[in-house]
């Protein structure tokens, strides 16, 4: 057993009890064997371990045998993530035990909806509550719909429509190509060219042709009467021209004559007028007007008129011996009409 003597000093260090080889002391350290030798150690330290690859709390050596470190990885455990479809997670830096995962989101959960098949076009999907839905909606092309006498229907009810619907418009839809007050297609006619000849307005105890029907008086001893299919004109109380007009103007621009057929036996004498006014009283404020008979039919010529007048009808009654007529005499009256022959 080999020993090393201490120079001034009493006794020796037993090398028996050494155990460390070259390998066990670092590199560039010497020591001595078991028999007395210098022992050049050979361990080098060669980790390459940083502070945030060590857990967090946790010490260790690198390459230097008298620094101690202390490691700083964050420990994470456990971490659990739920994703939507397209969703994305960073995982964190740190330690993982390997209990955690990253799950997916149902799709009913992301897909919350209330369409149906009905509300989806025909040949189309769609994700509904987490069910592929298939639409079932028809499609129905554009058309073009020409009008006619009665009403036309494009069926295109709970139907996509791909294309326009037209419907063409009527040919020679004017005005003046509708009979006048005559409504076509909201297009109201003004067209007056052809005339019904006879015309009647009033005939036996009925009017006709007219917006409104019969007549007002504007001088008369009593109002205007239809009574036993006649229509009564009354004079005026003193024997004077009694009058009465149509409640309405009439256009007679088509038209060459008005006439009014007298009841016989009625004891007085009609004539016919035209004026632009409501209120007329008297002949002579006429437009023009007829010449006076007791029976038969009066006629005034309205061949030069245009436009709209209110037609006239009067009463006029005298005695034989020249007086003038006692109170309430009338001239009936059978018909009125327009013609133009």
């Amino acid at each position: 057993m080999g020993r090393i003597w201490l120079p001034g000093g009493a006794g020796g260090a037993d090398l028996d009890v050494i155990t460390a080889g070259a390998g066990d002391v670092l590199s560039g350290k010497v020591i001595v064997d078991k028999e007395g030798e210098p022992l050049a150690g050979t361990l080098t330290l060669t980790g390459t371990a940083a502070d945030s690859h060590v857990l967090a709390g946790q010490t260790y050596y690198n390459t230097d045998a008298k620094t101690k470190r202390t490691g700083g990885m964050a420990n994470r455990g456990a971490v659990s993530q739920a994703l939507n479809a397209g969703g994305s997670y960073t995982i964190p830096a740190g330690y993982h035990n390997g209990a955690g995962k990253v799950t997916a989101n149902s799709l009913a959960s992301q897909t919350s909806a209330n369409a149906a098949a009905g509300h989806i076009l025909s040949g189309k999907t769609a994700w509904v509550n987490g069910a592929k839905v298939t639409g079932n909606i028809a499609s129905l092309a554009g058309q073009t719909v020409t009008p006619g006498a009665s009403a036309k229907t494009v069926s295109c009810s709970g139907k996509y429509m791909t294309g326009n619907v037209t419907v063409s418009a009527v040919s020679n839809l004017t005005a003046a190509n509708i009979k006048k007050g005559v409504t076509v297609g909201g297009v109201v006619g003004t067209y007056e060219g052809y005339a019904s000849s006879p015309l009647y307005l009033f005939r036996n105890g009925t009017w006709s042709n007219l917006q409104t029907t019969g007549m007002t008086k504007t001088i008369g001893y009593d109002n205007v009467k239809v009574a036993d299919g006649v229509l009564h004109i009354y004079t005026d109380i003193r024997g004077a021209v009694g009058m009465a007009r149509l409640n309405q103007t009439f256009n007679l621009t088509n038209y060459k004559y008005v006439k009014a057929k007298i009841k016989a036996g009625g004891g007085g004498v009609g004539q016919i007028g035209i004026g632009t006014t409501a209120g007329i009283t008297a002949l002579a404020s006429l437009t023009k007007y007829s010449e006076g008979i007791a029976s038969g039919v009066a006629i005034l010529d309205i061949s030069s008129a245009s436009g709209n007048y209110y037609i006239y009808l009067t009463a006029r009654y005298t005695s034989p011996s020249g007086n003038t007529a006692v109170l309430g005499a009338s001239v009936q009256y059978e018909e009125l009409f327009l013609t133009n022959a």
